[in-house]
Order: C-alpha cells, then structure tokens, then sequence
C-alpha cells in the first residue's frame, strides 16, 4: 500500500494506491489513528490508484467505516475502478459506503 494524506477546511483524504492487502494491516490502522486525531468530520478514501485489493483489505474498509460510523464522521469511497470496483460491486458495498464515481 501506498499512501498519501492531504487535509484541507474540514475534509481529510488518503489516496490509497498500489495493492490493499493483510500485510497492510499495521499501516491502515495507523491510517485511522490519523484520521481520529485530525478532527475532520469529512473522510475521503481515494481508490482511484488502487490496482488491488483482498478480502482482508475489504475488511479494512469496514473498519474505517466503524470508526466513521463512531465518530459521526462522514466517509466517502472515491474512485474506485477496475478489479476493486468489481469486489466493492460483488459485496454490494454501495449499500453500506457512499461510493462517488
């Protein structure tokens, strides 16, 4: 995983690229230490460089959605194309993100 934050009035974004697997476990939660800490109410994840994705990296997702949800914050999938795109649609995950195209 490759990953970029940037945070701006009151969003924060992580542009999350390359692949999203169990070995980035440590990191993704690192990740969500960030953004708890940043007190931005706006939570982007940005897949549109993410060429990869497991069903550990699904669940990573499901956990930033939990620390949204706890957090009364507002998270947001942006992006997300090829293979991952097919997963998010296969899990029907547009029933539980807001996924913007």
């Amino acid at each position: 995983m490759r990953l970029e934050t940037y945070k701006s009035n009151n969003k924060f974004e992580a542009e999350i690229s390359d692949k999203l697997t169990s070995s980035d476990l440590s990191n993704f939660r690192e990740l969500l230490s960030a953004i708890k800490q940043s007190t931005c109410k706006v939570i982007v994840l940005d897949l549109s460089n993410l060429d990869w994705i497991d069903s550990a990296g699904l669940g990573m997702l499901i956990l930033a959605k939990e620390l949204a949800e706890k957090e009364e914050l507002e998270l947001v999938l942006r992006s997300p194309r090829g293979h991952v795109k097919s997963l998010l649609e296969l899990g029907r995950f547009e029933k539980i993100f807001s996924i913007e195209a």
